[in-house]
């Protein structure tokens, strides 16, 4: 009757091992899960600061082409009229 009495005893704190485990194991999933999220979040909102970071610099480019022919159209005209008093 021991051998049966300390089979179960094994028995039973193998299962209360292997639930601690499982337990540990999910509450891990779950965490990473939640990282996951918040980095999921994390890039979008720096997915759309980089997008709105390029409009912003798209337009300066943009800004900077056109100052950059009308100052070439300024000069044209400068010398021009320079070249007229000479």
């Amino acid at each position: 009757m021991n051998i049966g009495l300390e089979f179960i005893i094994t028995l039973i704190i193998q299962l209360l091992i292997l639930a601690f485990f499982v337990g540990i194991y999910t509450a891990t999933i779950k965490f990473m899960g939640k990282q996951i999220e918040d980095l999921k979040d994390l890039l979008a909102n720096d997915k759309k600061e980089l997008k709105d970071e390029m409009k912003r610099y798209n337009n300066v480019l943009e800004r900077m082409i056109i100052t950059e022919q009308k100052a070439e159209s300024a000069h044209k005209r400068i010398d021009t009229i320079i070249g007229g008093q000479l």
